[in-house]
């Protein structure tokens, strides 16, 4: 079965996709004037922690611009699961802070967990940037990119969102932000290997990136 299409010049993703990211860019930037004066005096933690959520916002901002500025997809895959799981991936993350857990961590764990989400978050954003307008939620493809954090791992973005949420788990472990997390990785993987598919299919370079580049993690994924 073929598992790419020609994409029609109408972006779905622009039309639907882009107001929901902009809506999310309103409530975050929202959320970080309203918590300003809680982060004040700043320590350590709370410096780390106002980093990560000025690099949300950069981030939503960066996907609603890409939305309108990225070309028309050579190919989009034909699979209504590929479809729905990497559009229930992008919002899973939604789910954690309903998932229990008390942030009564100590001092040193929070701030471990500050670092976690702000780095994370920090390689997300500069994955995002390498992508520029080849950007999109469901596998297509529109350019093969190689730069950037695109060197190190075949798929940096989902690495940075991963690592993010292994930020948010860290700081108030629960059972259900665990499975969460689990879940949110075993969707990401899935994206990772359709993704891949059109990619292989539409450039033959692929094959000698992929050969010398890691899926996600050096060494061993």
């Amino acid at each position: 079965m073929k598992t790419q299409v020609k994409t029609s010049r109408m972006d779905i993703g622009r039309l639907v996709a882009a107001p929901v990211f902009a809506l999310l860019l309103f409530f975050s930037a929202r959320g970080l004037l309203g918590g300003l004066s809680s982060l004040f005096p700043l320590d350590a933690a709370k410096a780390l922690l106002l980093v990560h959520r000025l690099l949300i916002v950069a981030f939503y901002v960066l996907i609603v611009v890409l939305y309108f500025m990225r070309t028309a997809a050579s190919s989009t895959t034909r699979s209504i699961p590929a479809r729905s799981i990497a559009v229930g991936a992008s919002f899973l993350p939604f789910a954690i802070p309903l998932a229990g857990g008390a942030s009564d961590a100590s001092p040193v764990v929070m701030l471990g967990a500050n670092v976690i989400m702000a780095s994370g978050m920090a390689f997300a954003l500069a994955a995002l940037f390498a992508l520029g307008r080849s950007f999109s939620i469901i596998p297509q493809t529109r350019s093969l990119v190689m730069h950037g954090p695109y060197r190190l791992v075949r798929h940096p973005l989902y690495l940075g969102e991963l690592v993010t949420v292994a930020g948010f788990v860290l700081a108030g472990v629960a059972p259900a932000k665990v499975l969460i997390f689990v879940l949110l990785a075993a969707c990401q993987v899935y994206r990772a290997l359709q993704e891949e598919k059109l990619l292989a299919a539409m450039f033959p370079e692929y094959e000698g990136y992929a050969s010398r580049t890691p899926r996600l993690l050096p060494g061993v994924f």
